[in-house]
């Protein structure tokens, strides 16, 4: 890698959201080294795009790209002087590198990580035609090189892994990759690496040319990593949150269907409540998830036409421009309506949102018929438990009411042998007969409705010592 090239260039693009109520912008640049190699611009109505260039040396000549995480601490060190101690660090949306070269595929860039170090190289997964952003061809038309902007990825980036990463940047320490955080409380900042190519170009076309999409007239560059920056923060922090539910929800399904109808016998009324409590905090849970990844989905899709519309502002500034200022020597072709290689990606996190979508919602769908089948079961035993309290009731007022009668003859014999003397001349022996077999009955009815309760108590008792083996 030739780190004296003419057109080997690196900058970094830091995005900030500015609806925060105390936050202030700069009314002005108070240092002249951030006067001449910082520089931002307005992304929407919240949101603010820097720019910051590394300086050359004494000799006109950029620092090797070995020391990018030198100048990415020094940019944002300015950018820290620029808001003083209205600073805020969670309005920090994250940082992209671009490294322009006439050819990108040589470079590649190592990052710390929490596990690791981590090299970041341009993807292979797209075809050279899905990379092209534009044309340069002369006033003539002979020189005809296409301009592609490639995403870098980590070298151990795997679907399966899901190493979604967040920047920690410091003004004392080397720039570090952690894990991203679930949770709308974490900012989660992203790193992004791309790469600017132009083939094989005069030097005065090739310097023109970066100057023309980063920081001329039109900047091409500025819109478009607003927006792919906002792409890649937006869903990699939806694409984390709902692999992760999607993981819990797996588990727990699974653990839930492996549990037979047998073990139901002997499970504790207590501990179903908790699970069907667990369920239903996981149903929560993957409910806010799924209206976060519905917003997301919208999010991403207007960002994706916000993108577009500014493409072709650009092509027709450029056609305007090409006219009037003599001073490019190139034309650029644009891509057509057809061709729209940096709209693929935000279709691509949009129908990987939706999957997430689809996914935990049938996985929903899954965990509730399992509730259903706890819930079944708890209701059957509180509804036989219900009923034996009712039953026990019934039979506990049954036997107060003999049982009143029966202390009503036994302390009143002479007003019922006063009743009876209208229809017998011995009153006396009936009272007496009467009694015992007031009695009697009162001790039938117990026998009766006792030995059932110990049948059922007896029951309990064996399932629960066959429970316990």
């Amino acid at each position: 890698m030739d780190l004296k090239h003419p057109n080997l260039n690196y900058e970094f693009y830091f995005l900030f959201q500015t609806k925060y109520e105390s936050w202030q912008e700069p009314s002005f640049f108070s240092n002249q080294l951030i006067q001449n190699n910082l520089h931002s611009i307005r992304i929407d109505q919240d949101k603010r795009l820097f720019r910051y260039a590394s300086p050359a040396n004494e000799n006109g000549q950029l620092p090797p790209l070995e020391e990018w995480e030198q100048h990415l601490q020094q940019g944002w060190k300015q950018i820290q002087i620029c808001y003083q101690n209205r600073f805020k660090p969670q309005a920090f949306m994250g940082v992209t590198l671009l490294i322009m070269d006439d050819s990108v595929t040589v470079h590649q860039i190592q990052c710390n990580t929490s596990t690791g170090a981590t090299i970041f190289k341009p993807t292979t997964e797209k075809v050279p035609d899905e990379k092209i952003l534009l044309k340069v061809t002369d006033k003539l038309g002979t020189i005809r090189t296409p301009v592609t902007l490639e995403e870098f990825e980590p070298n151990n980036y795997s679907i399966n892994e899901k190493s979604n990463w967040q920047i920690q940047l410091s003004s004392s320490q080397t720039p570090c990759l952690i894990p991203m955080q679930v949770g709308e409380n974490y900012p989660n900042p992203i790193f992004a690496v791309y790469g600017l190519a132009h083939s094989i170009l005069p030097d005065e076309v090739a310097e023109q040319l970066q100057i023309f999409l980063c920081s001329d007239k039109v900047a091409l560059i500025w819109r478009i990593f607003a927006r792919l920056m906002m792409q890649k923060w937006q869903f990699q922090r939806l694409d984390i949150a709902a692999y992760q539910l999607r993981q819990q929800l797996d588990s727990k399904t699974d653990y839930y269907q492996q549990i037979p109808d047998s073990d139901f016998e002997c499970a504790n009324n207590k501990k179903l409540a908790a699970d069907l409590r667990k369920m239903a905090k996981i149903d929560a849970k993957a409910k806010q998830v799924l209206a976060r990844l519905d917003a997301g989905v919208k999010t991403l899709e207007i960002n994706s036409y916000n993108l577009d519309r500014y493409l072709h502002r650009s092509e027709q500034i450029w056609q305007y421009l090409d006219d009037t200022d003599k001073k490019y020597q190139w034309n650029l072709t644009w891509q057509n309506d057809t061709e729209s290689p940096l709209l693929d990606n935000f279709d691509l996190n949009i129908r990987q949102l939706q999957n997430h979508s689809t996914y935990i919602q049938a996985a929903l769908t899954y965990l509730d018929g399992i509730r259903t089948r706890w819930h079944v079961y708890l209701e059957g035993q509180r509804l036989q438990y219900e009923s034996n309290i009712q039953l026990m009731l019934f039979v506990l007022t049954f036997i107060a009411s003999f049982t009143g009668v029966v202390a009503f003859i036994t302390q009143n014999p002479g007003d019922v042998a006063f009743l009876l003397g209208i229809f017998t001349d011995n009153p006396q022996k009936i009272t007496q007969i009467g009694h015992l077999l007031l009695i009697g009955i009162n001790i039938l009815i117990l026998i009766f409705f006792i030995l059932p309760f110990c049948y059922l108590y007896l029951k309990s008792l064996w399932k629960k010592f066959r429970c316990l083996f």
